[in-house]
């Protein structure tokens, strides 16, 4: 499974599996990740999620998120 996708599993419960897969998509073309991400990419990105998230799922849980999504670059 490529990074994006792994994204989106994550994402899917809160925002919904077509929201997810753009997000994750978007998020990843955006700051140029794949399955080899940079400390700072995977900085870039749970920040990005983490604000983006607040509106959808509450600061608390966006931080989880957002966190959860960074560990999938890690473990690729």
């Amino acid at each position: 499974m490529k990074l994006p996708e792994r994204i989106a599993s994550v994402l899917a419960p809160h925002l919904g599996e077509l929201s997810a897969d753009t997000v994750a998509r978007h998020v990843c073309a955006k700051y140029g990740l794949d399955d080899h991400a940079t400390v700072e990419q995977i900085e870039q990105l749970t920040e990005f999620l983490r604000r983006g998230l607040v509106a959808y799922v509450g600061a608390e849980k966006a931080k989880d998120l957002a966190a959860e999504c960074g560990k999938l670059t890690k473990t690729a």
